[in-house]
């Protein structure tokens, strides 16, 4: 019975800190940033807001759920603390997934109480995929460990694989970071039309909200390259483990969609579903790719 809470409580925090994230991209695309005005934790002086406009209801929502979900985290994280002391890299992740939490909580805060420049406001989304994938990789340790003849995850790769995987990774996180300063310095119509940009095969001039956006478009071409790349080489090499080729297909899907939601974006004038859809792709592909980091890394059982 405590097995299957403790699985329970995992889920719901992995779904909560997505909501998080998303609901982090609705107040930001909706232009809810202020809907509580400079106040917090209250909502413009008040527990629970009496305003009607939906910019504070968003905001205030969107700060209930981080409530709920860093409960989540945080009741995970000692539980996971006291019965898998012992397991490889839980204690590590149990951390990191309060750390993110919190730090991503805290500049959400400061950015309502003080104001904070595009550049932190792009790292606040950033944060938040380390703390989702900080929680992806908890539940699937917990799965495995509570069923490990069910959920076991098996990747032994060599070492230029699992170099690959970190490399990917942190050429991830850049490319996020782009795709989050793109937003958050509005330049999200630099480039007004795809795959040209204003009608020329490059930006004129470079320094300018079109070469912000032109720049992203080229580091996102470059890992959808280097991902299909990286798909063929798992299946001529690691043939018997197809939970490698598996998890590179479902990523390399993401990724697809979520440039294809990015064009929708540019063509349709940031229509707010694409906007969305473009963070949930986003944020699936990275929870994926930890996932193959963080097994394809762990040391082998002797």
């Amino acid at each position: 019975m405590r097995s299957k809470w403790l699985k329970i409580i995992s889920v719901a925090g992995t779904l909560a800190v997505l909501i998080v994230v998303l609901m982090g991209a609705l107040v930001t695309n909706t232009g809810s940033e202020y809907g509580c005005g400079n106040n917090w934790p209250l909502c413009n002086g008040k527990v629970i807001p009496d305003a009607q406009t939906h910019h504070t209801w968003i905001e205030y929502s969107h700060r209930v759920v981080s409530g709920l979900a860093s409960l989540l985290v945080v009741v995970q994280a000692v539980w996971l603390w006291i019965r898998f002391k012992h397991v490889w890299g839980m204690r590590f992740l149990a951390c990191s997934s309060v750390f993110f939490i919190f730090l991503q909580a805290f500049l959400g805060m400061a950015a309502v109480v003080w104001g904070q420049s595009s550049v932190v406001l792009a790292l606040h989304f950033g944060i938040s995929l380390l703390s989702f994938a900080s929680m992806v990789l908890l539940t699937c340790l917990v799965f495995e460990q509570v069923n490990p003849n069910r959920y076991q995850v098996n990747l032994s790769v060599r070492t230029p694989m699992k170099w690959n995987f970190i490399l990917l990774g942190i050429y991830t996180y850049i490319l996020v970071y782009s795709g989050a300063f793109v937003r958050h310095t509005e330049s999200s119509l630099g480039c007004t039309d795809f795959p040209l940009c204003n009608g020329h095969l490059f930006p004129e001039p470079w320094i300018s909200k079109a070469g912000v956006q032109y720049l992203h478009r080229i580091l996102a071409l470059i890992l959808l390259v280097w991902l299909v790349g990286t798909l063929i080489a798992a299946i001529k090499r690691y043939k018997r483990q197809e939970q490698i080729s598996n998890l590179l297909f479902v990523i390399l899907i993401l990724v697809f969609l979520q440039a294809v939601a990015g064009i929708f974006i540019v063509t349709t004038k940031m229509n707010l579903l694409f906007l969305l859809l473009h963070a949930f792709f986003v944020t699936g592909y990275f929870g994926i790719l930890t996932i193959l980091i963080l097994f394809g890394c762990r040391p082998e059982k002797k």
